[in-house]
This record gives structure tokens, sequence and C-alpha cells, in this order.
């Protein structure tokens, strides 16, 4: 990678299993986490106001990396340069799939309802790649419905059959792969004696394309004034549940059910095809007590995850120590410094 944020020119080979960052504030970890983040998904898990991505003086940024996956070597490119990205090639977020921990896992559990859906509905590509082409469908009637709509809607309402049937189909899909979620989150719930009394539950529109062509013709008035249709993908969430109640914890407790959730959603994502996801663990004991740091750690373990995990010097590792497999590299200053073999 070079001119990424501060990281001017590094080097990294992530290993097969744990891969331990270390280096102090500010020294690139979190940005090294980053770029890898940029080479899956195209953009930055950190908002505006991290700044811009391209180191200061630089004309560009590049990630570039390899991937070795069923015998063969795949290369794989992010570049910035003057506010355009490239990403080659554009299949490259199902070909490498990154989960991310960091500060804000715990948004996924109480933060906005679009963070939920995004969540379920990444998920649901990768668990089922042909729902891509469902989505890609929805969009292009949705947009040929709402600019009849700010048309002034004149004549039959010749969208509303295309634009049902197109939601029911990604309603349908999301009911399944979310009833499927929940069993895995409840099973690895009771496996690991966490949470054993909260379950999922998901709150969204009925799959049946009769009954949204119904409700499209009562609120058609209303979204003809509005110029597009309320009705959508976006009236959806799921939520955490204890006795029937909606939960509500701390935000530590939150943050380590956010990465239950997403372990359970590779387990159930992983049980199609035998793929799984670089895990990018970023200052893993932010807002947690060592004891539960600790075993998320060992969990993410036991499931022999290919994991790049920062620390700051001194900081927690694994209490039974590093295993043979495991590597350890030091960041200062935006540089690649040392790696000590374990």
């Amino acid at each position: 990678m070079q001119h990424f944020r501060n990281l001017h020119n590094l080097e990294l080979e992530v290993g097969a299993g744990r891969n331990w960052i270390i280096g102090a504030n500010a020294a690139g970890k979190t940005a090294l986490l980053e770029a890898l983040y940029c080479l899956s998904r195209g953009r930055s898990f950190r908002g505006r106001r991290f700044g811009n991505l391209i180191e200061r003086g630089a004309s560009g940024a590049l990630v570039e990396g390899w991937l070795e996956k069923e015998g063969s070597l795949r290369r794989l490119r992010w570049s910035s340069a003057q506010g355009e990205v490239l990403r080659e090639p554009d299949t490259v977020e199902r070909m490498l799939p990154v989960r991310l921990i960091c500060e804000w896992t715990h948004a996924l559990v109480d933060g906005e309802p679009s963070l939920r859906r995004r969540f379920v509905d990444w998920n649901l590509v990768l668990w089922e790649p042909s729902a891509a082409s469902s989505f890609s469908r929805f969009r292009r009637v949705a947009a040929q419905r709402n600019a009849w709509l700010r048309s002034g809607g004149v004549g039959r309402a010749v969208w509303d059959l295309a634009y049902a049937e197109a939601l029911a189909d990604i309603l349908r899909r999301r009911a399944s792969f979310f009833a499927e979620l929940a069993v895995f989150f409840r099973t690895l719930s009771l496996e690991e004696d966490w949470f054993t009394d909260i379950d999922l539950r998901w709150d969204g529109l009925s799959a049946d394309s009769e009954e949204l062509m119904a409700r499209l013709e009562e609120m058609r008035a209303v979204d003809k004034e509005r110029g597009f249709t309320y009705l959508g993908i976006s009236r959806a969430d799921f939520s955490f549940r204890c006795d029937g109640l909606k939960w509500f914890g701390s935000r530590g407790q939150a943050k380590v059910l956010g990465c239950l959730l997403q372990v359970a959603a590779e387990q159930l994502v992983s049980a199609v095809d035998g793929s799984r996801a670089l895990w990018l663990v970023d200052d893993l004991d932010a807002e947690l007590a060592p004891a539960w740091t600790q075993r998320l750690i060992d969990l993410l373990g036991r499931q022999s995850y290919q994991t790049v995990y920062t620390l700051l010097p001194g900081k927690l590792v694994p209490e039974q120590g590093l295993g043979s497999a495991d590597r350890m590299f030091h960041v200062e200053h935006g540089r690649l410094l040392a790696r000590e073999a374990t």
C-alpha cells in the first residue's frame, strides 16, 4: 500500500490465523485495517471527519494485494486519485469479504435501523448471490415508478405490479435469511453461554405481492405529492428481544452482541460454500472489561478465522500466549518496522 493516510509505503503479508498489529496511537494501525477494508468494500469504514484517505502531499493512494484462493492467486487493487476511486475487479467484495469489529460495532445493536438493514442485505447477497440481481431489479423499477410519480402520475399505474413483485421478492429473501440467522445466533449464544436469554426478531412488511399492490394503490395519491414511493425496502428493521421486550444494555454489552451477531452471520454464510471472511479487529478492548475481551479473542480463535488485530503496546493478547501460527507486527509513524516470529 502506498500513500494511504499516513502509510507511506508498506507491505504486509497476512498470515492464515491471527495477526497482531502493535503500535502507539496515530502510528497507523487503524489506517492499515482501513486500507484492507477499502481493498474489499471499495470505501472506508470511517467518516469524513477523519479526513482524506490520500497521504498529505501525495497525488493518490494505492492498495494492492494478492488473494490466494482455491490454489490460485488473484490480484486485487484499490486506488484513489483526485476524488476518483477505482477497484479491480468489481466482484472483489464477494471474493474477499471482510468483517469489521471496531469502536462502532455497538451501533449494529443500538444504532440506526439503516445499519442493521445494510448488515442483513450484505450478508444476504453473500449467502444467496442471486439476491444481488433482485436488488438491482428493484432499484430499476423503483426509479421508473418514482419518475412516473414526479411527472404527475398520469394514466394507468403501469409500474405498480412490477414494483410490488420486485419488493416482495426481496422481502421473501430477507425473511428466509433472517430466520436462519436467528437460529445460528441462538445456537451460538447457548454454546458460548453468553446472553442466552436474548433472541432476534425481524419487523418488516408482508412479502405478499397482492397485499403490497393494495397498499400501493391506497398510498398512490400521497406518493404523487411526495414524488417518490414511500413503501419500500427501507421499511424494515430487526431488534434484540429479552422475554418478548426490546433489549437495552450498556455500550459494552451492545458491542459484544454485535460481535456475536457477526460470528453467527459468518457461520451461516460459510456453511453454504465454505468461504471465509477476513476479520479486522480494531482496539477490541475499548469499552470492554478484560474478561470480555479475552472471551471474544478466544471465540474468534476457535472459529479459526484469518484475523488482523490492532493493539496498543502492553495491551491484551491471548491469556494462553501466542501460538506458533500467530504473527506479530510493529507499526511506527506509518511504517512497518519489525516482525517477531513466535
